[in-house]
């Protein structure tokens, strides 16, 4: 029989199979070819098959979808650890509206440089990028040229704003402008990352009380005829409804569907302080959730009712949030806070299991995303996102189930090596694209001086 030709052979390695709702380790190899998984099977067959222009011995480790983080803010990995323990507004004042004025180009690249590296070495290969620090004329584009040299898959979600104030704000957004403006942005950055595999784009009004009436139908208009999905944080805090109550004399989601979001693409953030009509209008419109619970932990926004929207079967995904108020970039932590959040609220061990969360973090994540027949499984077909984890570690051995070992149990020491889009960017610990090294001398550098200049203004 003639062989077929592959870019990459994973050999020795081990994949999941699952009987009677347990996981078990198999024996496999995965062929890889254009960036794409060409075949998962038995190793002796799939070896036998294919003809690589490399192997990779994968050491009997175990081959998971790369992670997929639905939520985060990189910029402000520059504002870790400012403003902590603090209320809301205090904390905002003295973290991102402290330094987000400051932010340049040099600024923006270096803290996602850093904030990519840490999700790659927690096994992240996906990320939405919420950015909407646009405080200076295409900061963005760092944003993009750090996806692009760190080698994640990226999807940067371009934040809108275009009120004149915030409400209790004397004085204009830093990041504010006309929709039509930040669309012509948008437009810009979508044909030059046109022919990149690894680089997509979303709209992302920040939030209703950060937005026009008018500005949110444009960005919906623009959705829909461009099938890109719309993100939003959304009812975070009780502060979403009181403003849409008093401007729109109606409850945030229910202005949503009035004005036109409820109708794109559309992935919901945070959703903590949900009413009926909300989990109706969700299954109405089949809304997406990211769901956050460090960073609503730690900001003490409450706990989202998961669980109650599991049962209802509306995807759910997973974000870390901003650096600002979940300062860790690890979905490992989330996929683990996620499913013990849910076991405090409804007082109930079943509530949400390791299972289902490390569905969240994975195929589930790639639905919300509108990724599902790209990303989040190991199958043929699907993009070469993969992590290699190393289970004989002390703090997951011993190991009787695999995914329960990795969510209550795992962290970054499980990560030893990370491919996206076939190539391989981590290799033992150690990336293979980034001087790791020179990027965290210079992030620090960067960011001692930015948060100098804005105590002294």
């Amino acid at each position: 029989m003639t062989s077929k030709n592959a870019d990459l052979l994973i050999e020795n390695a081990k994949i999941l199979a699952e009987k009677d709702g347990a996981f078990s380790m198999v024996d496999a190899a995965v062929a890889i070819g254009g960036g794409r998984i060409l075949e998962v099977g038995k190793s002796q067959e799939v070896g036998g098959a294919y003809t690589p222009l490399k192997t990779w011995n994968a050491k009997g480790k175990l081959l998971l979808p790369g992670f997929i983080n639905t939520h985060c803010h990189l910029f402000q990995v520059f504002m870790r650890g400012l403003g902590k323990d603090l209320p809301f507004m205090d904390w905002m004042n003295g973290s991102v509206r402290l330094l987000m004025p400051m932010l340049d180009d040099e600024a923006v690249y270096l803290a996602v440089m850093v904030g990519c590296m840490e999700a790659l070495r927690t096994g992240t290969t996906t990320l939405v990028d919420f950015m909407y620090a646009n405080v200076k004329p295409k900061l963005s584009d760092a944003v993009l040229r750090a996806f692009d040299d760190c080698g994640i898959r990226g999807v940067l979600a371009r934040g809108l704003t275009d009120v004149d104030r915030f409400p209790g704000s004397p004085t204009p957004p830093s990041s504010g402008a006309p929709v039509a403006q930040s669309l012509e942005d948008v437009e810009r950055m979508r044909s030059l990352y046109q022919g990149n595999p690894r680089i997509s784009f979303m709209l992302a009004p920040s939030v209703i009380w950060a937005m026009t009436r008018e500005g949110l139908a444009e960005a919906s208009r623009y959705a829909l005829a461009n099938d890109m999905v719309v993100t939003m944080h959304l009812l975070e805090t009780s502060d979403d409804d009181a403003f849409s109550q008093e401007k729109y004399g109606m409850r945030t989601t229910r202005a949503l569907e009035e004005i036109g979001v409820l109708e794109t693409n559309f992935l919901a953030v945070h959703t903590v302080r949900l009413e009926k009509e909300d989990f109706d209008l969700f299954e109405q419109y089949g809304t997406r959730i990211s769901h956050n619970p460090v960073a609503n932990m730690i900001l003490g926004s409450g706990a989202a009712p998961i669980s109650k929207l599991t049962r209802l079967g509306i995807p759910i995904s997973l974000g870390t949030d901003g650096a600002a108020s979940n300062d860790s970039q690890n979905l490992i932590e989330v996929m683990k806070s996620a499913a013990l959040l849910q076991k405090v609220r409804y007082r109930d061990t079943a509530a949400l299991s390791a299972k289902e969360v490390f569905s969240m973090a994975t195929d589930q994540g790639a639905v919300a995303i509108e990724m599902g027949d790209q990303i989040g499984e190991i199958s043929p077909g699907k993009r070469a996102d993969i992590v290699v984890v190393d289970l004989e570690k002390p703090n997951t051995t011993p190991c009787y189930d695999p995914i329960s070992s990795l969510v209550y149990s795992g962290s970054e020491q499980n990560i030893s090596s990370v491919f996206v889009e076939g190539a391989l960017v981590i290799e033992d610990r150690a990336f293979t694209r980034v001087d790791e090294k020179d990027i965290l001398r210079r992030a620090q550098s960067k960011a001692q001086a930015l948060y100098q200049a804005a105590k002294a203004e």
